[in-house]
């Protein structure tokens, strides 16, 4: 009993040693890290995130009615999910706005089996500000809203997240698509949704492209099995000491 209590806490002082971004859709694709949709400086600060190249969807609607998607895949030995965040604005917010909403992470596509609830934690302003081309302004500023996860387990596969979000504006709340200087869409699969009666591409209503959103997960890398295993004979060894003294 005591052996399993101690590879338990073992288990628990590795995850939080290894606290980590396990996923950020916008890295590796040559795009202005983090969030993946800065694309010029803004002279009081942050960024512009202006459309590009024949793009005029600023954002796409995930109020409830309307919600989003996009997937990501877990390699071995698996991860443990802390929380997820995604991004959003409601036009003419000066103050936070996003106050709720829902996020879930499903098995293989955007209807397979829910694997994980999140609960909404938070939301707070990035230093980014969405704009129309040629109308650089400070109307969408976007925020970042965090959902958190009990340390849920991920197996190695493909699973999607799935989110709506709520504010306390009438506007939106919209989300943002990645983007890229120069281009109408990013490099790189494309596989966002936005569910509107059934679930469709995200596309961008001017160019005609395929968008993809920004999301993090973030969490720990499931230990593997032969750390777990000389963790515990350690910690074992270390309790058979104490209990010799």
């Amino acid at each position: 009993m005591v052996r399993n209590l101690l590879v338990i806490a073992g288990l628990t002082v590795v995850a939080a040693a290894n606290a980590q971004s396990l996923y950020n859709n916008a890295a590796g694709r040559g795009l202005i890290e983090p969030e993946g949709l800065a694309t010029s400086a803004r002279s009081g600060g942050g960024f512009y995130s202006e459309l590009q190249a024949g793009n005029t969807t600023a954002g796409f609607t995930a109020n409830g009615t309307f919600r989003m998607a996009d997937d990501f895949t877990v390699g071995g030995p698996g991860w443990i999910v802390n929380s997820v965040q995604v991004f959003g604005y409601q036009t003419g917010a000066t103050t936070v706005t996003i106050n709720g909403g829902a996020l879930e992470i499903r098995s293989g596509s955007p209807t397979g089996a829910v694997v994980g609830t999140g609960t909404f934690g938070a939301a707070a302003f990035t230093n980014i500000y969405r704009a129309f081309a040629g109308q650089l302004n400070d109307q969408r500023r976007v925020q970042i809203a965090t959902f958190n996860f009990n340390n849920l387990n991920l197996a190695a596969g493909n699973y999607w997240v799935t989110f709506h979000l709520s504010g306390t504006s009438t506007s939106g709340p919209f989300i943002p698509s990645l983007t890229q200087v120069g281009q109408p869409t990013v490099p790189g699969s494309k596989n966002a949704q936005q569910f509107n009666n059934g679930w469709a591409g995200v596309i961008d209503a001017g160019s005609g492209t395929a968008q993809d959103l920004p999301f993090y997960i973030n969490g720990q890398v499931v230990p593997e099995p032969a750390t777990m295993l000389a963790l515990g004979a350690g910690l074992a060894a270390v309790a058979a000491r104490r209990r010799k003294k």
